[in-house]
């Protein structure tokens, strides 16, 4: 039964995720562009990836993987956005940076596992 609740979850984190669907799209891109380092491509097999990447993200809202992916964004995003507001105290913020620190982290990994999967799979 705690996998249903899980998933109902999920799916309402996601749903309010999608709200903000372009800022944590922005996000998103950040994140993979920070990987580029790390992924042997060429610049256009990369561009080819990304467009791909993107279709999943429009196409396929409701895969739990793409999902997790724009929970994690717009945790990272809305953490990140605490940080910068000036009304909260050092601990307050300390706080915020280590959640953003965590949902960015958590954003990369299911980033890393999505790309890898489309790298791995023919168009």
């Amino acid at each position: 039964m705690g996998h249903r609740y899980e998933s109902v979850a999920l799916a309402l984190a996601a749903s309010d995720a999608y709200e903000n669907a372009d800022l944590n799209i922005e996000v998103i891109d950040a994140a993979i562009g920070g990987m580029r380092s790390h992924v042997g491509l060429e610049e256009a097999a990369f561009a080819e990836l990304v467009s791909r990447f993107h279709l999943v993200l429009d196409t396929n809202r409701t895969a739990p993987a793409v999902m997790r992916i724009m929970v994690s964004a717009e945790a990272a995003r809305t953490a990140a956005d605490e940080v910068a507001d000036p009304s909260h105290g050092w601990l307050s913020r300390r706080y915020w940076r280590r959640e953003a620190e965590r949902a960015s982290h958590e954003l990369a990994g299911h980033l890393a596992a999505t790309l890898d999967a489309l790298i791995s799979e023919p168009y």
